[in-house]
């Protein structure tokens, strides 16, 4: 069983391949080819003031290369407003970290293969799910592109779309200054040859822009319909970024999965400060439900079509992460962690039994 790090993730897997790894496990789950395990959390309380605890967990099993992944996240969360806008943030409380973490079992053996931290993994599978989706609805000749966000997930979209369209120049909008600043100092040494540019404020950063993406932890719209434009491509890394006005003022919407609007929350009476984010909203309006709309695995299996025409107005809303995610840039990892070298080895015995269960 071999454990691995953040760090050898990031090594092993380049934003280029970890795209080229997720398309076919999204046309595999298009034809049934691939199990999603949804997306569950379960919250109760901390003793933490103004905080709750979750554990979540999401899974898949995708045969064609044999392995089924496990995501778990423990964590302490808190809402704060921020530039008027709640937002939703995991609390390092682990001794100064977080606690996530990937388990990969073979589905030949039943055996646990490896476990890694989810960290790297999981924002370059958000980046992917965002750049696939670009690849396949935003225009060949977009070159300008607004980016709403300075976060650690910001810079996933930014390396997403930088791999997919040939990006000129890049606006960057966030309402904390100094994280801006810093988010652009280090995108700036990345990404060689690129403009990337501060802007002021949010109207300033998508004028004009041949698409935008948000990237923020915020459980408010940050996508405007004012800023749909014809040809323009919108997307965003979770629902609340967008709502059903944005939606409506698009030609063509794609959600991440049609088969789960939203996670599946498990609340203990008497949990404080449990919002009801995911009980209310677009992906389960009547009037546009998740489901109504093609995802992913339907625009990249072929079976929805993508851009038409030059002028659509073009949207993905990630309405809502996938284990299977983890299978499909977990194999991968693990395939060229063996070919390398790379990573600690522990008894096998140590996670099977011997015992009937």
């Amino acid at each position: 069983m071999l454990v691995l790090s953040n760090a050898d993730v990031e090594r092993l897997l380049p934003m280029s391949d970890c795209i080229a790894a997720l398309e076919p496990m999204y046309a595999d789950y298009a034809n049934d080819k691939a199990l999603l395990s949804p997306r569950v959390d379960n919250m109760a309380p901390t003793t933490h003031p103004g905080a709750y605890y979750a554990f979540k967990h999401m899974g898949g099993t995708w045969p064609a290369r044999g392995v089924q992944a496990l995501r778990i996240n423990s964590d302490i969360l808190k809402h704060p407003v921020i530039a008027g806008k709640p937002r939703r943030e995991k609390q390092p409380l682990a001794g100064g970290r977080w606690v996530g973490l990937v388990l990969l079992f073979s589905t030949e053996t039943g055996a646990l293969q490896a476990i890694f931290p989810d960290g790297v993994m999981q924002r370059l599978r958000v980046g992917s799910a965002n750049g696939i989706a670009m690849k396949h609805l935003a225009r060949r000749d977009c070159r300008t592109l607004a980016l709403i966000g300075s976060g650690w997930q910001a810079g996933a979209q930014l390396m997403a779309a930088l791999s997919v369209r040939a990006f000129k120049e890049v606006r960057v909008f966030s309402p904390r200054a100094a994280t801006r600043d810093a988010f652009i100092g280090e995108a700036r040494s990345r990404h060689p040859g690129v403009d990337i540019l501060a802007a002021g404020s949010a109207q300033a950063c998508v004028a004009g822009a041949d698409a935008i993406m948000a990237a923020t932890s915020s459980m408010v719209r940050v996508l405007e319909p004012a800023w749909l434009k014809p040809g323009i491509h919108v997307s965003c890394i979770k629902s609340q970024e967008v709502d059903g006005e944005v939606l409506d003022g698009c030609d063509r919407v794609f959600v991440h999965t049609a088969r789960q609007a939203k996670q599946m929350d498990n609340v203990l009476p008497g949990t404080p400060n449990v919002s009801e984010e995911h009980k209310r909203g677009w992906w389960n309006d009547p009037a546009r439900p998740a489901a109504s709309y093609p995802d992913l695995g339907q625009l990249v299996a072929g079976s929805a079509p993508g851009r038409a025409r030059d002028d659509e107005i073009t949207c993905f809303a990630n309405n809502v992460g996938m284990g299977l995610q983890f299978a499909a840039a977990g194999a991968l990892v693990l395939e060229r962690a063996k070919a390398s070298g790379v990573g600690h080895e522990l008894p096998d015995d140590w996670f099977s039994e011997d015992v009937h269960p």
